[in-house]
């Protein structure tokens, strides 16, 4: 009986040690090419300082408290702040970054903050999504943006710093502005006049103060028109005046003319 030999031959020695040596590469060269195509596709889309390795170094230079829509409520009531919104590859915001950390380390001095009623603060408008969603809050257009003030009731009272942004030019805007001022949630603030007016406007309803809106805004509207009809008045005065004026200058020129004519009339009768 015919016997069959094996259905493959054996390999060569060769092959068959290549082969040995290509799976005990496979595993390291798989990890190595992750490893690189991980690298291309996170970093070559990305302009220098918007890949992630950056962000991350500009966003935690910050020395100024971090606020996001979760924490801002908190750690913003009864505060006054200054509050910088900024993206970590914003050119204007890397410009003032060092300015605005040297503002939060004077801040956070105890003899410069007595009464840790002032807060620096920073908010990545870049990051989600607490920080997008608090730009989106306070409606921030451009970067960098700096709002100040009273942070009561949510910050509705802030506004919009447009000074120039070196070290000193904050630090002498918040020891001027960062003071208590007259608002429902700091009563204390207010003269004595000021408050009595402050708290009759408590005790009222929603409807009588929409009703003291609109009175208060039919006077604006009456103050207008009274002055414009004043305006008025005083424009007409002034062009009687001018009119008045200019008659005035073009006799006396007519007599100059003359007085002059007459001179040369003499001087010529006299040679």
């Amino acid at each position: 009986m015919k016997k069959h030999g094996p259905p493959y031959p054996n390999p060569n020695p060769l092959l068959r040690m290549t082969r040995n040596t290509f799976s005990n590469l496979f595993p390291p060269l798989l990890l190595l090419f992750s490893v690189i195509l991980h690298d291309v596709l996170s970093f070559t889309n990305e302009p220098p300082g918007r890949d992630p390795i950056s962000i991350d170094k500009v966003r935690g230079a910050e020395r100024a408290v971090s606020l996001t829509s979760d924490n801002f409520d908190e750690l913003t009531k009864g505060k006054l702040v200054f509050i910088k919104f900024y993206s970590p590859h914003c050119p204007h915001c890397k410009e003032m970054a060092s300015a605005w950390n040297e503002l939060a380390d004077y801040y956070q001095q105890p003899e410069n903050n007595k009464n840790e009623d002032i807060l620096i603060g920073s908010i990545d408008c870049t990051k989600s999504p607490a920080g997008k969603a608090l730009c989106g809050r306070f409606k921030i257009m451009g970067l960098p943006t700096i709002l100040y003030g009273d942070a009561n009731f949510g910050g509705v009272y802030l506004e919009e710093y447009r000074g120039d942004k070196s070290f000193t030019d904050f630090k002498q805007f918040a020891s001027k502005t960062l003071v208590p001022k007259c608002n429902p949630g700091s009563l204390d603030a207010c003269a004595a006049d000021e408050r009595v007016e402050m708290e009759s406007y408590i005790a009222m309803g929603y409807h009588e103060l929409d009703a003291k809106i609109k009175q208060v805004k039919q006077r604006e509207i009456d103050t207008k028109a009274f002055y414009a009809d004043q305006f008025g008045k005083l424009q007409d005065r002034y062009n009687e005046q001018l009119a008045e004026k200019t008659s005035y200058v073009s006799r006396v020129n007519d007599d100059v003319r003359m007085i002059k004519e007459v001179i040369a009339l003499k001087v010529e009768a006299d040679n």
